[in-house]
């Protein structure tokens, strides 16, 4: 092998490692972005067609909560439509999820004003914004904003935890095969948050705590 050829190779085989990084980097950061939380990642593979594959991952939790995590998952599969990857609005095509584990954390607080009431707040910023009416959160205004619409989801052998506030210890929960349709985070499409709250639906229908189920009822409005 000659010196240019040699040269050559290790040139491309630098090209090729460092497109790799940049695109996982690509990907971690988008997630990231969509679920407004940090994220850690194992392993990620890919390839140009659109297929990614992720081993390992956590969508953390804030300090504050009980678990470390608001969302573990084994592995995840993905298949983006490779043409929209760099574009306004990626579509994936399918999303597999193995394993998934949810972590709901729920604090119960009395209201100051009102010893009668009390006021609720998760770790998914559903349980306040059900109770209180609160507005949707208003984005400062970007250059470009990338959004994105999931065709297909589908979860395999899902768990549920749950701690709530009032109750010492927590609750473990196994959760319905689901498969959900066109969601996202577009404003014109059903928000992931949707998808959310029928996941907690399986997790009260699901639980055998007749205190949980009360108390979960009473908050998320079942």
């Amino acid at each position: 092998m000659s010196r240019t050829t040699y040269i050559f190779i290790i040139f491309i085989s630098i090209l090729i490692f460092f497109n790799k990084k940049i695109i996982s980097y690509y990907y971690i950061n988008k997630f990231s972005t969509w679920v407004e939380r940090p994220i850690n990642i194992k392993k990620i593979n890919f390839n140009y067609s659109g297929y990614v594959e992720i081993e390992g991952i956590e969508i953390l939790n804030h300090n504050k909560n009980y678990f470390k995590n608001v969302f573990k998952a084994k592995k995840i599969e993905i298949n983006f439509d490779i043409n929209t990857i760099f574009s306004d609005l990626v579509l994936i095509k399918n999303l597999n999820l193995y394993d998934p584990e949810f972590f709901l954390d729920i604090k119960i607080k009395q209201d100051n004003r009102n010893v009668n009431k009390d006021f609720y707040e998760d770790n998914i910023g559903l349980a306040k914004k059900i109770n209180e009416n609160t507005p949707d959160k208003i984005w400062p205004k970007k250059r470009r904003d990338i959004n994105f619409l999931i065709k297909k989801a589908n979860l395999y052998n899902s768990v549920g935890y749950i701690k709530i506030s009032q109750i010492f210890n927590p609750s473990k929960v196994q959760l319905s095969q689901m498969q959900f349709s066109s969601f996202g985070n577009d404003k014109d499409q059903k928000h992931y948050k949707d998808v959310l709250k029928s996941i907690l639906f399986d997790l009260y229908a699901r639980s055998n705590d007749i205190k949980l189920k009360q108390i979960l009822k009473e908050i998320y409005k079942f």
